[in-house]
C-alpha cells in the first residue's frame, strides 16, 4: 500500500513538473511575441511619423504657389468675371408635372373602365337582424 503511495507521489510530482515546465516555455514564448509586436508597433508609428513630416513638407503654401504659377495659368478674379442677375435666362414654367404625368399614362376614354365611385356615392344595403331570428 505505501508503494503504491509512493508511486502515486512520484507521478504527481512529474507531472506537477512537466505543467510547470510546460506554463513557463509558454509565458516565454508569448512574452517574446508580445515585444516582437511592440518593435513592430513602434516601426510603423515612425513610419507615419515620416509620412506625416513629408505630407507637411508636400503642403507648404510657398512650395504649392510655386508649383501653381509652373504649371496652371491661373488669373485674379475681376470685376469683369461677375455676372448680374439680369444676365440669367428666365427660368421656363415647370407647370403641372403630376398632371402632366398622370395624362400621359392615362388610357383612352372608350377603353377605359367606368370612373370609380366616390364612397359618398356607394349605395350600401344593411340588412338587420331581428332578435327573433337571431336567437333559432
Amino acid at each position: 500500500m505505501i508503494r503504491l503511495l509512493n508511486l502515486l507521489a512520484v507521478c504527481g510530482l512529474i507531472a506537477s513538473a512537466v505543467y510547470a515546465y510546460s506554463t513557463k516555455y509558454d509565458t516565454l514564448y508569448q512574452g517574446g511575441q508580445v515585444s516582437k509586436l511592440k518593435t513592430a508597433l513602434h516601426k510603423e508609428r515612425q513610419a507615419i511619423a515620416v509620412l506625416r513630416a513629408e505630407w507637411q513638407l508636400l503642403t507648404r503654401p510657398e512650395r504649392l504657389q510655386a508649383a501653381v504659377e509652373k504649371h496652371l495659368a491661373l488669373e485674379p478674379i475681376g470685376t469683369v468675371h461677375l455676372g448680374r442677375l439680369s444676365d440669367l435666362p428666365a427660368r421656363p414654367e415647370r407647370g403641372d408635372e403630376i398632371g402632366r404625368l398622370l395624362a400621359a399614362t392615362a388610357t383612352p376614354k372608350d377603353k377605359a373602365l367606368p370612373e370609380p365611385r366616390t364612397t359618398g356615392a356607394l349605395t350600401r344595403t344593411v340588412t338587420t337582424r331581428t332578435p327573433s331570428t337571431a336567437s333559432r
